[in-house]
């Protein structure tokens, strides 16, 4: 399809303009022409960034709903610690779960706290906290029956010295043969 406007180039940008409830125009332009009329163009974009306008949107359309819950110990109400942007107490957590647990996944993809080991810590505590992430991964893969992640997990334990030859809920111990 040729641009209406310069009549020369492809026409990339295809818009719908709604004139009316019952009548609509269609405008089909080249990228230079839909630029010189003032259309900004937004050509790549990602998927994330399309989930994630949609999830803010939908936690705007809930906090907009959000009761003001207010805590017995220091009084803060959950607007006040929004403007804030910190609790009154220790008790806060506990009174606001429900309202902070989806921010904090949306920020820190879990709600659990898993804690880091400093860069400087020892290398045996790091590769022992990793063999232990390890194996709690290999029990999910083995709960999942992902056996071929299984082993990929099993083998990576091994590389790092750690007791992965035993596959977990295995009644032989979990021995390679």
């Amino acid at each position: 399809m040729i641009c209406e406007n310069c009549g020369k180039a492809q026409a990339k940008v295809h818009m719908t303009e709604i004139v009316s409830e019952n009548e609509k125009r269609e405008h089909h332009l080249c990228e230079r022409c839909a630029e010189k009329l003032g259309y900004t163009i937004k050509q790549h974009f990602s998927l994330s960034e399309v989930l994630a306008s949609l999830g803010a949107a939908q936690l705007a359309a809930r906090e907009a709903q959000v009761p003001d819950v207010k805590c017995p110990s220091c009084g803060i109400t959950f607007a006040e610690f929004q403007a804030a942007g910190r609790f009154g107490c220790a008790e806060d957590y506990d009174v606001f779960s429900e309202l902070i647990e989806p921010r904090l996944d949306r920020f820190h993809d879990s709600t659990q706290h898993t804690g880091k080991i400093p860069r400087d810590g020892d290398r045996a505590r790091r590769r022992g906290a990793r063999v232990r992430a390890l194996r709690s991964q290999l029990r999910e893969a083995v709960e999942k029956e992902d056996y071929e992640r299984a082993a990929k997990l099993r083998d990576e334990i091994s590389r790092l010295g750690g007791a992965g030859d035993e596959v977990p809920g295995r009644s032989d111990g979990g021995t390679k043969p």
